[in-house]
């Protein structure tokens, strides 16, 4: 066999190790020709705070609920009794899931403030950051909102 048929490829494995960490990144095509400015500040502050997202899809909760609770509601009683068992499965089922799902999620963020250099305070709520008090940042403002890079 040959040497090289090995090293090459883990060379370029290691190569790919020292790619160097992008910032938070862009999610849409669109966002890639947006203006954008930024400031310069420094982290005054940071606390932990829980962000409520929005809530789920009550439509498809109840429909999984329905029919689960209807297999489940199945399983009971003979002749007319399996019948109502099964509605009854199936409406508690969907009344459940609609519950379920549509209900909001916390997560765990950050509140970062920073005291811009020319005398603003601006507080921004982002999920990765990994800033500390007294550390020198640009507060860039989008038309999607403002995040902190370093």
């Amino acid at each position: 066999m040959d040497k090289f048929a090995l090293i090459i490829p883990l060379a370029l494995v290691g190569l790919a190790g020292c790619d160097q960490p992008m910032g938070p990144g862009y999610t849409q095509a669109s966002q890639v020709s947006q203006q954008q400015t930024a400031q310069y500040g420094t982290v005054t502050q940071v606390r932990t705070v829980q962000v409520q997202s929005g809530a789920g899809n009550q439509v498809a909760g109840a429909v999984v609920g329905g029919i689960a609770g209807a297999v489940v509601g199945n399983q009971f009683g003979n002749g007319t009794g399996k019948d109502l068992m099964t509605g009854a499965g199936a409406v508690g089922g969907a009344v459940l899931g609609a519950q379920v799902a549509g209900a909001p999620t916390l997560r765990t963020s950050q509140e970062w403030t920073v005291r811009t250099d020319n005398g603003q305070t601006i507080k921004v709520i982002q999920d990765n950051g990994g800033f500390r008090i007294g550390q020198r940042v640009q507060v860039v403002q989008t038309t999607n909102g403002t995040y902190l890079a370093a």
